[in-house]
């Protein structure tokens, strides 16, 4: 009898187990090779976001730069023409960017006659470079301080009150080890903080930056680090380097120049050396005073709006009283003291504070502006304020007075009201005080030695250059200034 033992196909348990193993190991080495590939693209994810937001960044100061007037390098310039304007004490100081006056809206740029309704920015734009906090990524954060803007990029107020601080990129390194760029011949000396580079130009309108950041880095323990540079200039006409007359002056030889071109208060430019300035302080100047009528000019003509009927206006959010004074106080500070120019380029200042009476700078008339009458003219703008009661103003006097007299060329009255009386005694006339002075400035000034008396108007909120423009059907600032070299302008 025989047995027979039938042989079957099949794995010993050895081979098994080596191929168990080398399974195994195959699957290890794809998972390991896997996860290679994800961290590094975690990685590479990375290292793409933190150039994006440093290129991000660039582009942006990039546009401020653009669209700014000038470029400031030096952290004592912040204040040289508003002793208001700071930024965050505890950011290391890197430059700022004075701008230009500003549409706040699209409708700012329609035009009313040949004017445009812009806005006088106070403070120039400020970065920074601060220790980071708590929520941003270390070590040093940029940081924008100035005036905010909307979504369509208008500056929403360029009132100094309004400004804020915004981060505009975290994790700028503490180091300064990197390649640093090339300025180019005849720029000022590349500045280096941390991990912020730049040069500016002699003229202070290009600049060349460049940022280095960083960010962890979970696969090491050194951080990833990106390094970008742009450079670019401003576009905006800067007064400082372009000296822009007014035409049908005759010789401006005798005019002042002041720090950074022409001597100009809110668009009034100076056509003397021997100016009046006329401010008025009564109650409808005062932040307090609602009863200013509210209305928009359609077709040319004053409406009137019912809501509300009445406000308080504000220029570039201050009361109207405050923004004259503020800008007349800068105005003054870039006047040129009679030490630093030719006696014929002396100025002759005399400020006037008027409502129903008037309050002088200096009693016995204008002054040479030396060093100590400048201070005290700034000193006298700082004791002024606008009434809290009375709303009549009465400029006839200081008007009629100054047609005769050799030590003023040139008034410049800024109000938001219309005077109490338009009719009485000037120069020995009888009659319509506007009139009497037009026809005396023609007739019989225009024929002495010192030539005609310029009066310049500044009409605030409501326009009282023109009959049609405001609520009262009053041109009074206009009749004043219709002389060949005299203007009206209207702020609002």
């Amino acid at each position: 009898m025989h047995n027979h033992i039938r042989k079957q196909n099949g794995f010993t348990i050895v081979e098994l187990l080596v191929a168990g193993a080398l399974s195994i190991t195959t699957i290890g080495v794809a998972f390991s090779i896997l996860q290679m590939a994800l961290k590094s693209n975690k990685v590479d994810e990375t290292q793409m976001g933190l150039s994006g937001r440093l290129n991000d960044t660039l582009d942006f100061i990039l546009d401020e730069v653009k669209v700014g007037k000038r470029l400031i390098d030096s952290e004592s310039d912040i204040q040289s023409l508003n002793n208001n304007c700071t930024y965050p004490s505890e950011g290391e100081f890197l430059f700022g960017i004075r701008l230009p006056d500003q549409a706040l809206v699209k409708g700012d740029y329609n035009p009313e006659g040949n004017q445009f309704n812009l806005n006088k920015v106070e403070c120039p734009i400020v970065y920074t470079l601060r220790p980071n906090n708590a929520e941003e990524k270390p070590p040093y954060s940029l940081i924008r301080y100035g005036p905010q803007y909307n979504e369509k990029g208008y500056y929403i107020s360029p009132s100094f009150d309004a400004f804020q601080e915004t981060v505009l990129l975290d994790g700028v390194t503490s180091s300064s080890e990197y390649e640093k760029i090339a300025c180019p011949p005849g720029w000022n000396d590349i500045k280096t903080i941390k991990g912020v580079s730049f040069c500016i130009d002699e003229f202070k309108k290009s600049i060349e930056l460049q940022i280095e950041s960083e960010e962890g880095n979970n696969n090491s323990s050194d951080p990833l680090k990106s390094l970008a540079s742009i450079g670019g200039f401003s576009v905006i006409q800067d007064e400082s380097q372009v000296n822009i007359g007014t035409p049908n002056l005759g010789s401006t030889s005798e005019l002042p120049t002041c720090m950074g071109g022409r001597c100009c208060w809110i668009g009034v430019c100076l056509k003397s050396n021997k100016v009046t300035y006329m401010i008025d302080r009564s109650y409808l100047m005062n932040e307090a005073y609602d009863q200013h009528p509210n209305g928009v000019i359609i077709d040319g003509q004053w409406t009137p709006i019912s809501d509300p009927n009445y406000i308080s206006p504000r220029i570039n959010g201050k009361s109207l009283f405050l923004y004259a004074i503020n800008n007349l106080k800068q105005h003054i500070n870039k006047m040129p003291t009679s030490n630093t120019v030719s006696e014929n380029k002396k100025v002759y200042l005399q400020i006037i504070s008027f409502n129903n009476y008037s309050e002088y700078l200096f009693e016995d008339g204008p002054k040479e502006l030396t060093i100590t009458n400048k201070v005290k003219a700034l000193s006298f703008l700082d004791s002024l304020s606008a009434d809290e009661e009375m709303v009549d103003i009465e400029p006839w006097y200081d008007l009629c007075s100054a047609l005769e007299l050799d030590n003023v060329g040139q008034i410049i009255v800024l109000t938001a009201s219309t005077p109490s009386r338009s009719e009485g005694s000037c120069v020995g006339k009888d009659g319509n005080y506007a009139e009497i002075i037009d026809d005396y400035n023609r007739i019989t000034r225009s024929k002495t030695a010192i030539g005609s008396l310029v009066i310049d108007s500044i009409s605030l909120f409501h326009n009282f250059c023109e009959a049609s423009k405001n609520y009262d059907d009053n041109n009074w600032l206009g009749l004043i200034s219709s002389g060949a070299e005299s203007v009206c302008t209207h702020i609002k």
